[in-house]
């Protein structure tokens, strides 16, 4: 039996294998390998950042579709303007036919992590993660562009408490003048099994209402613990998907109703039955939120690094008193006083 490599061993096997350069970059160390390609964390030495580069797995390259859906990820972020949203730097191709494509570097946690530590976080976190991605998605729908593949894994809150959204590698654009079927041909599933819509389950085509859809489950596994559309088989969750409805009673007794309403709506099985636009809903959200902090990044900087280590935050934003139930009685009262005045001057009168 051969003798089991000491970790310094391995650790010099893997930066050997690492190449020298991408592009103008550094690499230094590869964060992910998927069935697109590979994704490297490099050394911008020019400018002394990070940066994040995709390559497209070679044998990919001699597909015309792939190649497509590359580029337009590359073109979608570039006409993209949203602080949610990441920004690319450059789109190449190596001497060997590879593509690539560098973008900003992010530096936190994702949902999904965040979830595997803290199952239901704070309502305050819930509505502040909610209310960004809808800001972001309803920027992402006025460009014509369906996001698709709205997950846990896809959202991101960085070491400053900034909430970004991430992967628009199976975005669906719509050109105007006829959408991308070289992409997506009909009664495709494109998106993540337990976070698709009822539509997308089906193979119909996304739309913005889509990704509402997938929002919602995004925003019940945040309030009840676990994804509860999700199946022990993908034909399970696609049932679900179609068939469950969530009521209000399964929501924890201390969920504000208009949040649970709203979920409820984003949940809706037929599209024309959700809220209009993402837009919208970022203003529902608002509304929601009237009595925290305007500004909560801070506060979710500080919930992140504790909730990951199963920590409780050492600061917790506090609430403003709503005074407009006690603002309309006072209003109430004052009205009536005046007026009772006033017909008793008219009476002496």
């Amino acid at each position: 039996m051969p003798e089991a490599k000491s970790s310094s061993a391995k650790k010099t096997s893997h930066k050997e294998q690492l190449p020298k350069k991408i592009g103008g970059y550094k690499p230094t160390q590869m964060l992910g390998h998927g069935a697109m390609g590979n994704v490297w964390l490099c050394h911008d030495e020019s400018l002394d950042r990070m940066v994040i580069v995709k390559q497209m797995v070679p044998k990919l390259l001699d597909q015309d579709s792939f190649i497509l859906r590359f580029q337009q990820e590359a073109t979608i972020l570039a006409h993209l303007n949203h602080p949610a949203i990441v920004v690319p730097y450059a789109l190449w191709k190596e001497s060997d036919g590879q593509l690539s494509l560098s973008m900003e570097f992010v530096m936190g946690k994702n949902l999904r992590e965040i979830l595997d530590a803290c199952k239901q976080p704070p309502i305050w976190v819930v509505m502040a993660i909610l209310h960004e991605i809808f800001l972001a998605l309803s920027v992402v729908h006025r460009a014509g562009i369906v996001h698709r593949d709205l997950k846990p894994a896809n959202l991101m809150i960085d070491k400053d408490g900034r909430i970004r959204l991430l992967d628009f590698g199976v975005a669906h654009v719509d050109k105007r003048n006829g959408d991308d079927l070289t992409l997506t041909m009909a009664g495709t599933q494109i998106g993540t099994g337990a976070y698709m819509s009822p539509e997308q389950t089906a193979g119909d085509e996304a739309t913005p209402a889509s990704d509402l859809f997938g929002m919602g489950i995004i925003a019940s596994e945040m309030l009840l613990g676990e994804n509860v559309f999700r199946g022990e088989s993908l034909n399970q969750t696609f049932q679900n998907i179609r068939r469950l409805k969530i009521g209000k009673k399964a929501f924890p007794p201390e969920t504000p109703k208009g949040l649970v309403k709203l979920v409820m709506r984003l949940l809706e099985k037929k599209p024309s039955k959700r809220p209009l636009s993402a837009a919208d809903v970022a203003d529902e959200l608002s509304r929601l939120m009237r009595a925290y902090p305007r500004d909560l990044t801070p506060y979710l900087a500080e919930w992140v690094t504790a909730a990951v280590k199963g920590e409780k935050s050492a600061i917790e934003p506090e609430t403003y008193p709503n005074h407009s139930k006690k603002l309309f009685i006072i209003g109430l009262v004052t009205g009536a006083a005046v007026s009772a005045l006033a017909a008793t001057l008219i009476h002496i009168l």
